[in-house]
């Protein structure tokens, strides 16, 4: 039986403080390993952002069928990456290999859209540049690979930054212009504190979606960090808040 501890913190979430308790494994293990608890607390987080939402008198529009946001530029970390990766390899044939067409012919349309370069390196590129690779890939029409009849065909295991964004706007706005798109607000990111857990920068550490197996595949031999889930969560709340969050074990 795995042996583990309980660890418990505090996260001010805007005006509200949430209590999270959490039962972790005390053997080391790679940040990978953690992405189900990293999960768990992105709905913790985006609970509290639609609760607040409701008393606006919205409410989230996002549903099945509408696919517009998964023809955006979808930055994952590393850590993600190696995880979708894990994921495709497991699907059984044909859907392992109806998948990776689809990612190959993500890279052969980037490609033929001049963009694949930039697509590759798009977080070290010169500001002017970056902020017009998103409307530049967006107007390539190239949807995610794991798109299906305009839903996640990976909805469950769909990459931690898919589940943050929402939209309390006319659905058809994410399509026509997704500038106007009203998002729904949180208070902190853990996609964005996930790229920091295997870099120094999340610019340091995101890959596209889209050639998240080609990133996979080139990184298959690396050497993965492992550390007990609870120094893993303290990295991780240091990322979200941007300093040392309490927490205790027993």
């Amino acid at each position: 039986m795995t042996e583990k501890v309980k660890v418990e913190f505090e996260l001010q979430m805007g005006d509200e403080g949430v209590r999270v308790a959490l039962n972790v494994p005390t053997a080391p293990m790679s940040a990978r390993r953690m992405l189900p608890l990293f999960q768990g607390l992105t709905h913790q987080v985006l609970d509290v952002a639609i609760a607040e939402v409701g008393r606006q008198g919205l409410a989230v529009s996002c549903k099945a069928g509408c696919g517009a946001c998964c023809r955006y530029i979808v930055p994952i970390s590393t850590t993600e990456a190696r995880q979708i990766g894990a994921l495709v390899d497991a699907m059984p044939e044909p859907k392992q290999s109806e998948v990776r067409a689809r990612f190959a012919d993500a890279v052969a349309r980037l490609d033929a859209g001049g963009m694949l370069a930039e697509v590759r390196g798009f977080d070290a590129l010169p500001e002017e540049q970056y902020r017009t690779v998103h409307p530049r890939y967006f107007a390539l029409g190239i949807p995610c690979p794991f798109l299906e009849d305009e839903s996640c065909s990976i909805h469950p295991q769909r990459p931690l930054i898919c589940r943050e964004y929402l939209v309390t706007s006319d659905p058809a706005l994410c399509h026509d212009a997704p500038e106007r798109a009203r998002t729904v607000k949180l208070s902190t990111f853990v996609s964005h504190a996930v790229t920091k857990l295997e870099g120094t920068d999340s610019r340091d550490s995101r890959v596209a979606l889209v050639l998240a197996l080609e990133w996979a595949e080139a990184h298959a031999r690396d050497e993965q960090v492992s550390r007990p889930a609870a120094e893993w969560i303290d990295k991780l709340l240091e990322g979200m808040t941007g300093k040392p969050v309490p927490t205790t074990a027993d």
